[in-house]
């Protein structure tokens, strides 16, 4: 999967309001200027969508991650 070299690390809080602070992040970058790579992610969970851009959870290292959704 094509994955934005950027990622959010959500504090301890409930998964439900990480959820929406990773969504909410998402609406402040400028997705173009940001680079893709390949990237496998093992232990992934789709929590939204913002723009084109995918936001997942990766609940094997606890942090946010997006990719590209065209």
């Amino acid at each position: 999967m094509l994955v934005f070299d950027i990622s959010y690390n959500a504090v301890a809080r409930e998964r439900e309001d990480s959820d929406q602070e990773a969504i909410d992040y998402a609406r402040g970058i400028v997705w173009s200027e940001i680079c893709t790579t390949e990237q496998e992610i093992k232990y992934a969970a789709h929590v939204g969508e913002y723009d084109g851009v995918q936001i997942w959870y990766d609940y094997g290292a606890d942090y946010y991650f997006y990719t590209d959704g065209n």
